[in-house]
């Protein structure tokens, strides 16, 4: 836990809570996620252990379906990944004591059968805690070889450097009204997540109003969507299409949901539509009714 004051978290008695149209036309289970860049921590909130290892997702599944809060730093970010899906800069150059590039790329392929020195490779993956071990030596294999994700790090990947030192992950309830957050993420599932495409594409010009950046579910929620929040027309960027993720999450987050996050600018252009949008047209509420009438959520 940590603890602290933190003037962006709402945390008087009185203080009106910033509410969403989405999520109650959605009827949403869980309330939206909040992304805040502060320079304060809230008063209460998990947060890695310094310079400790592992996947930031389950910290945000806490948040999402618990309605927890999660404070990061640059000391306790998990995982190279996340330190740049969170928006401290680049954390592959100096991956796991100084691995690098190299080492990351084959990683992201085939382990030590895409190293060039697979002896190297072994010998740091031996350093590594024992539950990561065969995850690192077979690899993860989400490119088809070394030089693609090596430009992937080098190149396409997004990358933030935040100026405040802590980034929070809060329900929007606990968010002053008065505070901006960077990015807004509903967790949904496939009737809501259309529901989402649908409004998101009501408001954005053109016909691609949402990126599914085919990476880790933390640069979904956060590298890409700060790259759409420093656009003009910004997209949505729906996720956790990452399966390292959904196994480290585990149950917390229904198998069936997915991450929709929005950058806040275009949130407000969404809350705006939804006043009056597609979710109170005919189809929706049909849609909607046979959900309610079925038993299930909705």
């Amino acid at each position: 836990m940590v603890r602290g004051s933190d003037p962006v978290l709402k945390k008087r008695r009185g203080v009106s809570e910033m509410k969403s149209i989405i999520a109650e036309k959605l009827r949403l289970e869980h309330e939206p996620v909040a992304i805040l860049w502060t320079n304060v921590k809230p008063e209460v909130a998990l947060q890695i252990k310094p310079h400790g290892v592992g996947c930031i997702m389950p910290f945000f599944a806490q948040v999402a379906m618990k309605g927890r809060t999660a404070v990061f730093d640059r000391e306790s970010y998990g995982c190279p990944g996340a330190r740049a899906g969170l928006g401290f800069g680049n954390g592959y150059y100096d991956a796991f004591g100084g691995a690098g590039i190299d080492f990351m790329a084959s990683f992201f392929v085939k382990g030590a059968e895409s190293s060039s020195d697979p002896e190297s490779y072994c010998a740091k993956v031996r350093h590594l805690p024992a539950r990561e071990q065969a995850k690192f030596m077979e690899g993860e294999r989400l490119h088809k070889n070394t030089e693609k994700a090596k430009r992937f790090m080098t190149k396409d990947l997004p990358i933030t450097d935040i100026a405040e030192k802590y980034v929070v992950f809060t329900p929007m309830s606990k968010v002053d009204p008065d505070k901006e957050p960077v990015v807004i993420v509903f967790v949904a599932d496939p009737l809501q997540i259309t529901g989402l495409v649908t409004l998101a594409g009501a408001v954005i010009e053109g016909t691609d109003p949402v990126r599914v950046p085919p990476m880790a579910a933390c640069h979904q929620i956060g590298a890409f969507a700060y790259e759409e929040a420093k656009k003009e027309h910004p997209r949505a960027v729906l996720g956790y299409t990452d399966l390292s993720a959904r196994e480290n999450v585990g149950k917390t987050i229904p198998a069936h949901m997915f991450t929709f996050a929005v950058p806040f600018s275009l949130y407000k252009e969404m809350e705006e539509e939804a006043r009056n949008g597609v979710f109170d047209g005919p189809i929706w509420k049909e849609l909607a009714q046979e959900r309610i009438n079925s038993g299930s959520p909705l």
